[in-house]
Formats: C-alpha cells, structure tokens, sequence
C-alpha cells in the first residue's frame, strides 16, 4: 500500500459529448479545486456543437483527446489511459455537466496519500434544475465494502464526479464496460467491491452531481438502457452468491423487481419477461407497493397486472 504523497499524483477525465453548455463551468471548477500539478483530460466522444471550442480556450491547462462517437464509458477508459501516459496514479471522472466545489480535490489528494486507499470518496450534493440543491453527508472515516453495497442499494449512492479511484485498481477491475448505455457507474462500483478495497472519506469540498442537462444517459428509458440495467443487476447477483453481500441480495432483487415493472409499463414485454425469469431463479415472489398491487401482482403475475391496470 502506497502512503507517500509524493508519488500521488492526480487526474480528472471528463467525457464530453455535445457539452458546450457545461464543459467551461466543470474545467474551471477542477482547476480550482485546490489541486497542484493537476492532469486534466477532456476526451471527447464525437461532439458535434462547439465543445471542442470551448475546451482549447483553456489552453495548455487541458489536454483535448477528440475522437468518433462510442460513448461515455469509451471516452472515460480512453481518458484514464492518457492521463496515466501522463503521470497520474489516481483518477476522478468528472461528467461534463457536472462540477467540483471547495478544495475537494486537494483533500481527496490527501487522503490518497495518507492511507493509500483505493476508493476515496467525497460529499456528493445533489443540483437540481430549480435550483434546490440536496446537500448528502453520509460517511466518515474509512467505509467497508459491505456498508459501501448496501448504501448504493439504498440511496447513498456516488456519482463518478465525487470518487477519486486509484488507476491500478481501476485497471485491475477492467475499466468502465463499453457495452452498458445505463448503469455504468453501479457496475463499476460494486463490482469493485468484490476485490475488497480500501475505502476512505474525504471531509474537504464537495462534489456537485448536476440534475440540469435534460440530455444525460442517466434519464435515458429505451429498451437498450433497460436491458443495461438487467443484465447489470444479473451480473452482481450471480458474483453475490457465496460471499459477505449475500445477505444484500433481498435488496438486489427488489431494485430489479422495479426495472422489470418499469420494462413492462414501458411495452418492453421480452425484457419484463427476462426480469421475471431471472428473479424466480433466486426465489423472488415478493411484490413490493401498495397491499392492492401486492395481491394483485401475486394472483395474475407481474405482467398481467401491469398489462390490466398500467402499473
């Protein structure tokens, strides 16, 4: 375990597609996080609008990787490798229309270097589009593996702009999974935790998870996302069985219990139907709700009652 600061040295890899927008506000913010010697990575995934423009308006202060359209999971594994080539040991991803507040980074930086973790996490608020922002505060000290799982089940949840990753541990794991159009930061996180990182929180700035772009992959409902996200929830149930997460299956299943109704309230009947099968394979019959969609789903199936009453 590395715990000389000195040899950390840290990135941000921001995936941009058609931000021009936002690109400005999120360099700007990194470069003000308090960070010294700071590689920053644009890499851009096909952008078509002036989001190229706005980057090389930084300067020598940001290095513009451009590239044809393969998604953002392609532009973060693209980014990492250029900013490694460049020195970085450590990464942040910072997706273009979110940003980063305080010293976050200077802190993160510190963390890393002190304990040589893994993982280092940082508070995520949450920026909604009426301008209310949700401030999360959720952690302290050094985070298990088992307590980071079942907090992502239950709401407490990162996004990519408020975790510092150790590039070797990302290596290790595979990078992000080019082929997923949703769930891409739940597949790389828990699966993480298999390998039983260390884990720590960093009390310095915060990290900004913007919920104004109206165009970001996270609200994206078409069959592709949908089966992203089934075959994601698949994956982390079969590494599941036999381990310390095992008794966080219940939770599991029941996050898939609502992709799979949302699959058929969306007439996405084959991928409902492929829910359904994956979740009698692990013994799931509960149906959560109301007491009048739990008997009602029981008695006719999921399917069947989702066809009859819209939900």
């Amino acid at each position: 375990m590395n715990t000389d600061a000195s040899k950390t040295r840290l990135s941000v890899v921001i995936p941009c597609y058609n931000s021009q927008d936002w690109i400005g506000r999120a360099i700007q913010s990194a470069l003000d996080a308090g960070c010294e010697d700071l590689i920053l990575v644009v890499s851009d995934d096909g952008s078509t609008d002036g989001s190229a423009e706005a980057v090389r308006a930084f300067g020598d202060r940001v290095i513009l990787h451009s590239g044809p359209n393969r998604g953002a999971c392609h532009a973060r594994n693209v980014g990492m490798e250029i900013a490694k080539a460049h020195g970085a040991t450590h990464v942040l991803f910072l997706d273009a229309d979110d940003y980063l507040e305080g010293d976050v980074l200077a802190g993160a930086a510190e963390v890393a270097g002190q304990t040589g973790a893994d993982i280092i996490l940082s508070h995520n608020h949450i920026q909604f589009d009426d301008g209310r922002r949700l401030e999360r505060r959720v952690y302290s000290g050094q985070v298990t593996p088992e307590d980071f799982f079942e907090g992502w089940m239950t709401g407490k949840h990162f996004a990519p702009v408020s975790v510092l990753l150790r590039i070797g541990f990302v290596e290790k794991m595979g990078g992000w999974d080019e082929s997923l159009s949703r769930a891409q930061d739940t597949d790389l996180f828990l699966r993480m935790m298999f390998e039983r990182p260390v884990i720590m929180m960093n009390d310095r700035g915060a990290a900004i998870y913007n919920m104004v772009n109206p165009g970001s992959v996270s609200r994206n409902v078409s069959p592709k996302s949908t089966e992203a996200r089934i075959r994601v929830i698949s994956r982390l149930l079969e590494k599941m069985k036999g381990t310390s997460f095992e008794p966080l299956m219940p939770l599991m299943l029941q996050r898939l219990y609502g992709v799979t109704r949302a699959a058929f309230q969306m007439k996405q009947t084959e991928l409902g139907r492929r829910g359904v099968k994956v979740m009698a394979a692990y013994g799931y019959r509960k149906h959560p709700g109301t007491r009048r969609h739990s008997v009602l789903s029981s008695l006719i199936g999921l399917e069947a009652k989702v066809r009859l009453w819209g939900n």
